[in-house]
């Protein structure tokens, strides 16, 4: 019995595992820590130090790719995951949680930056954004079956970790048998400062991506419940917000294989900031949907433009080390995403978690904005400068 696919197949597959194992680990932790009466502050460190493993891991994946190959590391990323998701199950106590989730941020490190490099590697600049939000959209529709673990606690503590374990073993078998191996040439080292000013926008672009998604997810539930909305109608917002998360990068993509993907960029800041500035001005439930629906949008659509520019920007060689550094990027992001707007939050009102995002879209537009003005006057200086020596010569 064969298990070779296409290799973007087996891309999507590795990153529709890795959101299955976010969205199962994220709420079954925190339920089962919950019941064991871990404070607050314990569990939310439980859950951090798995993206203080994704923003470690990221510079030790780029080596890695380099020194064994995409299919290797992409293997052993899927495989490892596997083994640290069952490993929660039959290991359940705090200290062992704490080391396990770090090492599994790792592994999710490890499929991140692989699994990317392949896809723009197989992708062309006519379906690179199609392509990629296709990529997003696995991720998030796993994120979305993810919590289908909260049903099958009830088989015990250790069933869910375990099944989504077993997933991600026979994941890795057919990654391994579906991605060709190829040789790296070595790059130095992953973390280059050249580098990471050439693709800075996509770096910024990942960076909002993990801070949006680790501030909205975990606490809209929040703002609506202090609000006044019922548990139910908080629900029902938050799978808006999802939905428009998994459900529009495909379509955001396919936009910026036509207009270009930064110009699409440009365009998502906007509707983020439209979005979550009308949150504040419109607080009712029917319109609050729909409105959530585009801000999931603009969330969502971060990632796959990031990645998609890396594409455009970078070689083929430089592509891991590019995906490394955007990797860390989202893993530093996740990391300080629910923190910072909780504090703020605390201190102050909940709607300032819409006013901060908010803002945090418009100072990034402006600045991209600010610097594509400043490089086309340089280029023109340049010209001038050129033409004036020739006409003197």
């Amino acid at each position: 019995m064969s298990f070779k696919v296409k290799p973007m197949y087996a891309c999507f597959l590795s990153i529709f595992t890795a959101g299955f194992g976010f969205g199962i680990v994220l709420p079954v932790s925190t339920v089962v820590l919950e019941n064991m009466r871990v404070s607050t502050p314990m569990i939310g460190l439980t859950a951090t130090a798995m993206f203080i493993g994704i923003a470690i891991g990221a510079p030790l994946v780029g080596r890695s790719i380099e020194l064994l190959g995409l299919r290797r590391t992409l293997t052993v990323g899927v495989l490892l995951a596997g083994i640290c998701m069952g490993s929660l199950g039959l290991w359940v106590n705090l200290p062992a949680w704490l080391f396990v989730r770090f090492i599994l941020g790792i592994a999710f490190a490890s499929i991140f930056t692989s699994a990317e490099t392949i896809v723009n590697r197989i992708c062309t600049d006519q379906n690179r954004g199609k392509i990629l939000g296709l990529y997003a959209f696995s991720f998030s529709l796993a994120l979305m079956i993810g919590p289908v673990g909260l049903w099958l606690l009830k088989l015990g503590v250790w069933t869910p970790f375990l099944v989504a374990g077993a997933i991600c073993v026979a994941a890795a078998a057919v990654v391994f048998a579906s991605v060709p191996h190829l040789e790296e040439e070595s790059q130095g080292l992953p973390f280059d400062r050249h580098l990471a000013r050439r693709i800075w926008v996509s770096l910024v672009a990942m960076l909002m991506a993990g801070f949006m998604e680790g501030a909205l997810i975990a606490l809209i539930p929040l703002y609506t419940l202090r609000e006044g909305f019922t548990t139910e109608q908080t629900s029902i917002l938050l799978f808006s917000f999802m939905l428009g998360h998994g459900g529009m990068p495909p379509v955001i993509g396919t936009l910026g294989d036509r207009i270009g993907l930064r110009r699409v960029l440009g365009l998502t800041y906007i509707l983020g900031m439209i979005s979550l500035t009308a949150v504040l001005l419109l607080p009712t439930t029917m319109l609050l949907t729909g409105i959530l629906i585009l801000c999931g949008a603009s969330v969502g659509a971060l990632y796959p433009l990031s990645v998609g520019l890396l594409g455009i920007e970078l070689t083929s060689a430089e592509l891991p080390r590019g995906n490394a550094l955007t990797t860390f990027c989202y893993g530093l992001g996740s990391t300080i995403g629910p923190f910072v707007p909780a504090l703020i939050i605390h201190v102050t009102v909940p709607g300032s978690l819409f006013a901060v995002t908010a803002g945090l879209y418009a100072l990034v537009f402006v600045s991209i904005l600010f610097s594509r003005k400043k490089s086309i006057v340089n280029n023109k200086t340049r010209s001038t400068a050129s033409s004036g020596i020739r006409q003197t010569t």
